[in-house]
């Protein structure tokens, strides 16, 4: 009697164990899947900055050749008023007869200089707004590089756990079956 009643316990203590081993297993294997999802997202999410941060780098070089563009167009803009600022004071200084015709010249000479000096004037802010995106640019790449290797290691870091998990549901499932095997044997 006293033999039957422990193999009764220990068959009871048997499957409690066996019911543990396979709750546990669970757990990790849900984990594991769980895992996988993040490891997947954090994937796509790495794959979307390289791209953004290959777009915005374009964009970048683009400004950049603007800049110099713009820089170029505003030496021209700057010898033109200088060229009719010169031709001015030529015409001021000359002794013309026809007073009206002076005045004429006069007139168109400052037309001339007025929009040469707007020219300059715009050229300059437009090189300083393109600086200032280009420089928007650059930041928002260097931020995204760093995104990406954060996001890198952090990826590095989750395989680690998947691959720990995988280890663990391996040992579980062999304790589960050694368990198994040792109830049927006392069961014999």
């Amino acid at each position: 009697g006293e033999e039957i009643d422990s193999l009764q316990k220990s068959h009871v203590f048997n499957m409690q164990k066996l019911k543990n081993s396979e709750l546990r297993l669970a757990e990790a294997e849900r984990k594991i899947r769980e895992l996988a999802l993040n490891i997947k997202m954090k994937e796509e999410l790495i794959k979307e900055l390289v791209r953004t941060g290959k777009d915005a780098q374009s964009v970048s070089r683009q400004y950049s050749l603007k800049i110099s563009k713009l820089e170029q167009e505003s030496e021209q803009a700057k010898m033109e008023l200088a060229e009719t600022q010169k031709r001015l004071q030529e015409l001021e200084s000359k002794e013309l007869r026809d007073i009206p015709e002076k005045a004429k010249l006069q007139k168109e000479f400052r037309k001339k200089m007025d929009a040469a000096k707007l020219k300059v004037q715009n050229l300059a802010s437009l090189s300083n707004q393109s600086e200032r995106q280009a420089t928007e640019l650059e930041q928002n790449v260097a931020q995204m590089k760093h995104q990406q290797t954060q996001l890198q290691k952090r990826l590095c870091e989750e395989s680690e756990k998947k691959k720990q998990l995988e280890a663990e549901i391996q040992r579980d499932q062999q304790k589960i079956k050694v368990g198994f095997l040792l109830f049927l044997y006392d069961k014999e």
